[in-house]
């Protein structure tokens, strides 16, 4: 019966919303209300159960309820929604890698994209499966080297960030990629809306000759400015289309 569960997690969340609020926060290995207990039976349950709950609106309600009871809030609140995800998150984190073996790297890459305000566990889990098991294509790491290579050219790169102008493109190779990103990212999006994540993730594979390519074919750093960061913001439409669906950056390679 289904009723148990859900009491189970909704009396959980209540005094872990209400231990945040007051500012009582499990440090180091000290825990004496148990809350670590607490957070790790809510992700047993959603993970093992068959409840469908959005678990991001679900602490948001708690906190709610805990504000409207009148509680005095601790003075260094900060955001303790964001505070209450993290330590679910990394409750979660332990769960999959004990029970499911999934790499940290793979837990990680997911976790810190995820929307704090809106996620489902199982949706996550699914995520981080689907990647895993992408990683051990040969294609992946050649993928992962091609895809860090234009992540670390956004990161420290200065440019104006305009959008990409097609009229500047002066090669082939920087056409190619920008349509081969529009195609694949729309393929991804739909794929990932019908929680398909394997074939979300083959359209960033699909990626790969047309990144390669654009390396081989151009300096990204050219001499006139304006195309040189027409290029940089087309990279940085290739690193926003993988950071979609998780944060590559932190993938490694094998």
């Amino acid at each position: 019966p289904l009723t148990p569960q859900i009491l189970s997690v909704a009396d959980r969340l209540d005094s872990l919303a209400a231990f945040f609020h007051v500012g009582i926060v499990p440090t180091g290995s000290e825990d004496p209300f148990a809350l670590r207990r607490h957070a790790t039976a809510i992700v047993r349950i959603l993970l093992e159960g068959v409840i469908r709950l959005n678990l991001g609106q679900a602490v948001q309600e708690a906190r709610a309820v805990v504000v409207a009871a009148g509680i005095k809030a601790a003075s260094a609140q900060g955001d303790a929604q964001e505070r209450l995800v993290d330590f679910l998150f990394e409750r979660i984190r332990h769960y999959v890698k004990t029970v499911h073996g999934l790499r940290d790297d793979v837990i990680n890459a997911v976790l810190t994209v995820s929307d704090r305000q809106s996620f489902e566990l199982p949706d996550l889990m699914a995520k981080m499966k689907a990647l895993e098991s992408v990683t051990t294509k040969p294609e992946f790491d050649p993928l992962i080297v091609g895809f860090k290579r234009a992540h670390r050219l956004v990161e420290k790169e200065q440019w104006d960030r305009k959008p990409v102008d097609r009229a500047r493109f002066e090669h082939p190779a920087e056409s190619a990629l920008y349509q081969a990103t529009a195609e694949e990212r729309e393929k991804m999006l739909s794929a990932m809306n019908r929680g398909e994540y394997g074939r979300a993730l083959d359209a960033l594979v699909r990626l790969k000759p047309a990144i390669d390519a654009f390396f081989a074919a151009v300096m990204v750093n050219a001499e006139d400015p304006a195309v040189r960061s027409n290029r940089l913001s087309l990279l940085q439409e290739v690193d926003d289309f993988f950071n979609s669906f998780a944060d590559f950056s932190q993938i490694v390679v094998q």
